[in-house]
């Protein structure tokens, strides 16, 4: 799983941090109330449909400018 960032209305993608390695599959992201991100998705080690999963990040630890990774 892979969290892509657009700065132009989508017409390119050039910030992108991997979540997870294994396979995944549907997800919803949102910005949170503390205005932190939420991504809830789908992810397993065989197969995508393991289990659900949710993953919390702020917007530095997506540009790379953070050392910490997501909280789980």
């Amino acid at each position: 799983m892979t969290v892509r960032l657009s700065r132009d209305g989508g017409r390119t993608w050039p910030v992108a941090r991997l979540l997870h390695e294994g396979p995944a599959a549907y997800s919803s992201l949102a910005v949170l109330r503390d205005k932190t991100i939420g991504l809830l998705y789908e992810r397993g080690e065989a197969q995508p449909y393991e289990r659900i999963a949710f993953a919390r990040f702020n917007l530095r630890w997506l540009t790379g400018n953070a050392v910490r990774g997501p909280f789980f």
